[in-house]
């Protein structure tokens, strides 16, 4: 039985171990090369128009992004690409976030890419989607599923054996992107979804954006039909100290139906208002049911923080205000005999003029340099990315120092555990 319980005791400890790299998995961009150009969209947000990011970007690399506006789905939607030729290996992270009009968070995603030294093919000749993705039925504002699609290139690598460039098939799946992201049009024909792949495209290295395409099919909704809902207007209050009740004050619904409309509540849909007992980022989700009973949801962040210990309190309020809290007795007069004033004087008597301080000079105080995510102009075309300050992240210290605290107890439980066990099996013996 005890043999179990420290069997299940380490697995434990293991999982534990594996959590925290899994909370802060990100997204992965794969197909990258040291010096091979590279040319992908890796993020096409609906309702945003800007974006900034932080972390590192390989050298030789930028982010660059352009919007359109989008009468179907009445918002602005944005496509960030990733673009240039790496110069170095090596593994790579940053965060993107993509903001709205006014410039409220619309979504955050994490990158991670692992740039290899070599590639496995000099240039690609042409791509051809050799299988379609599973899902090919949408309705209008739904966001295209490429899960099962496969995408090969016709490539060439040089064999030194026979001095001359050999063709051979290439899965660059992992190298695409699609166009649009979503389904913007109501024509129940059908549309076709382009695939890109962007590669050199002869010996000299020249770079080519390949194409080809795949077809779904659009199906009929209801004009009245609820498609999709997301939050338009977070809530005001988004900071909170663990113990408090959530407060939806502000927060704008907006439910996009079939015909290609949407309408804004403010009411009408279902938020978790429980009490936040943890301190951290918490996910609230809002729900919203059409007249089918159809159940439609929403997330959002808030921000949880430890509350205020009473000890941290000072003293000093404490003992003016108790010294304060009894009267003082007034001096009794020195004599029963009324005091006689003054009689005036004929002559005014000189006021005292107000002394005003003239202004000191005071010394300036550098304010701290605090690490802000690098906010990039987005015009409506690619532009330029600002120059971006390398550096590891906060969080990745954190990770390190959970996992050396955790493997430490690991050791120790188990160097505990089998000291145990060779005591019983001395007394077996």
């Amino acid at each position: 039985m005890k043999k179990r319980i420290l069997c299940g005791l380490l697995a434990a400890i293991m999982i534990m171990l594996v959590l925290p790299v899994q909370a802060f998995a990100a997204e992965k961009i794969n197909g990258v090369y040291v010096d091979t150009e590279f040319d992908k969209v890796i993020g096409t947000v609906t309702g945003a128009k800007s974006f900034s990011y932080s972390g590192k970007i390989p050298d030789g690399m930028k982010l660059t992004g352009s919007w359109a506006f989008s009468h179907k789905a009445d918002a602005y939607v944005l496509d960030v690409k990733l673009s240039g030729k790496p110069t170095t290996a090596g593994d790579y992270s940053f965060d993107v976030n993509y903001k709205s009009e006014d410039g409220a968070l619309v979504k955050k995603i994490s990158y991670s890419i692992s740039i290899a030294k070599d590639a496995p093919f000099d240039f690609l000749h042409s791509i051809e989607v050799a299988k379609w993705p599973t899902k090919l039925d949408y309705y209008l504002g739904d966001t295209i599923d490429t899960t099962g699609m496969k995408v090969i290139a016709y490539a060439y690598k040089y064999d030194a054996d026979e001095e001359a460039f050999v063709p051979f098939e290439l899965d660059v799946t992992n190298m695409a992107w699609i166009d649009p992201a979503s389904i913007l049009s109501d024509n129940t024909e059908g549309m076709n979804i382009n695939v890109y792949v962007s590669a050199p495209c002869d010996q000299q290295g020249n770079l080519k954006t390949f194409d080809d395409h795949f077809r779904v099919n659009i199906k009929y909704a209801d004009p009245s039909d609820v498609l999709r809902v997301e939050i338009y207007k977070k809530p005001t209050k988004l900071t909170y100290t663990v113990g408090e009740s959530l407060d939806t004050t502000g927060m704008t619904l907006r439910v996009h139906k079939g015909d290609g409309s949407a309408e804004d509540i403010t009411e009408g849909f279902s938020v978790d208002t429980k009490k936040l007992e943890e301190a951290g980022t918490k996910t609230v989700t809002a729900t919203y049911k059409d007249s089918d009973g159809k159940e439609f949801t929403a997330s959002f962040d808030v921000t949880v923080t430890e509350a205020i210990s009473s000890s941290s309190v000072s003293s000093a309020p404490e003992s003016s205000s108790s010294s304060s809290s009894e009267p003082e007795v007034p001096d009794e007069p020195s004599s029963s005999e009324p005091e006689v004033p003054d009689e005036p004087s004929s002559e005014e008597e000189p006021v005292d003029e107000p002394v005003i301080d003239e202004p000191v000079d005071e010394p300036v105080v550098e304010e701290p340099v605090v690490s802000e995510p690098e906010e990039v102009p987005v015009i409506g075309d690619e532009v330029e990315e600002p120059e971006e300050k390398g550096g590891i992240p906060f969080w990745v210290w954190i990770i390190v120092a959970l996992l050396v605290i955790l493997v430490g107890a690991a050791v120790v439980l188990f160097l505990i555990g089998r000291k145990r066990l060779e005591e019983e099996d001395d007394d077996e013996e």
